[in-house]
């Protein structure tokens, strides 16, 4: 019994340690603005209720204890989960979990214009939906890219179009972050007839040239889902660029 406290504190303070790191990183995540309806919890006390009271409720449904530390609890080479401890509005204490970027950078993506007003789509498969879905490039960061890197990039692995500038359209915020929209203008020239390996590793099988009036058509039909892809549109049409 005193081996198994021994490492559920070791554990926990190892994952309160990176917690910490991430907040003298990245500082805008931790912040409690007035009258925040989930005011995030930092003092030692207060995190060890909450995991204490999380653990008993585990332990109870005969589930893993470890499911409710506080701290990073999940960190690869893409993203980190981290469960922090939170007082409601009520008073009560709790746990609320979420993922960040590995890379403390926005991501990006963009959507291909070709000449004559059509934008490229690709069929990509989300494994996290089990499922296709029609979208436009995206994705994570690189260490040391700013946006127009990272924009460049996705377009280049995702649909094999080299850029050399991209124009930003506008900023879709998500409950992990947010992400900078990019406008790339291409030729259809410029697309590869059999795609790029990294699209086809990455789960990308195939292209789709629409105009405007096909995206709605898709929109409404629900054949068109991706709020990435949703977002990059209605900056498009608010910009006058489709």
């Amino acid at each position: 019994m005193i081996s198994e406290r021994l490492s559920q504190d070791q554990r926990r303070a190892q994952r309160l340690a990176r917690y910490d790191e991430l907040r003298a990183e990245r500082p805008h995540l931790f912040v409690n603005p007035p009258e925040v309806p989930f005011e995030i919890l930092i003092d030692a006390e207060s995190q060890a209720a909450v995991a204490d009271e999380c653990a008993a409720r585990l332990r109870a449904q005969g589930k893993p204890e470890e499911y409710g530390d506080i701290g990073v609890i999940y960190e690869d080479a893409y993203v980190i989960a981290l469960r922090d401890a939170v007082r409601r509005r009520d008073g009560s204490l709790g746990p609320y979990i979420r993922v960040i970027p590995l890379v403390n950078a926005v991501g990006a993506a963009i959507l291909p214009l070709l000449p004559d007003g059509r934008t490229v789509l690709t069929r990509h498969f989300r494994h996290g939906l089990r499922d296709w879905h029609w979208e436009i490039p995206r994705g994570f960061a690189d260490p040391g890219e700013d946006g127009p890197a990272t924009a460049a990039r996705e377009l280049l692995e995702e649909i094999g179009v080299p850029v050399s500038g991209v124009e930003l359209l506008g900023r879709a915020t998500a409950d992990g972050g947010f992400d900078d929209i990019y406008l790339a203008r291409i030729d259809v020239s410029q697309l590869p007839a059999d795609g790029t390996l990294e699209a086809f590793v990455e789960g990308i099988d195939g292209l789709r040239l629409v105009d405007r009036d096909e995206i709605e058509k898709m929109i409404m039909a629900g054949e068109l889902t991706d709020l990435y892809t949703l977002a990059a549109f209605a900056f498009a049409v608010a910009r006058g660029v489709l």
